[in-house]
């Protein structure tokens, strides 16, 4: 296929949408990097720009810490394995029928984890 082109890659704002900034402001904005860029849309509350890491990075700290920018690569977060528990060794038909007989020994039944057969 070809590649996408817009029509009308020059998108005019509307004047009730232009802003003037303060000069320093306009440079700040013009040279700001992307991870730069990025922990300013999280101050401003624009998380949608950046992954959930990014995001809570940049608000829990005093200063720019996004060194990755709003293009990049999203990747989960490594969690260590948890291991599986053993089965459990409870004998499901012989806890029922002490259950249906009301035996007054049994005080607390198991079923997690039960191995099927």
């Amino acid at each position: 296929g070809k590649p996408f082109v817009p029509k009308n890659p020059r998108r005019e704002i509307p004047r009730e949408e232009q802003i003037t900034l303060e000069p320093e402001l306009e440079e700040a904005l013009a040279n700001a990097t992307e991870a730069e860029m990025c922990d300013i849309a999280a101050i401003l509350g624009m998380y949608t720009l950046m992954s959930n890491k990014q995001y809570y990075d940049a608000i829990c700290s005093g200063n720019i810490c996004n060194t990755e920018g709003i293009n990049s690569v999203v990747k989960p977060d490594s969690y260590k394995p948890v291991p599986d528990e053993p089965p459990n060794p409870t004998n499901v038909e012989e806890t029922l029928q002490r259950i249906e007989a009301n035996d007054e020994a049994l005080q607390e039944v198991n079923l997690n984890n039960i191995k099927v057969r």
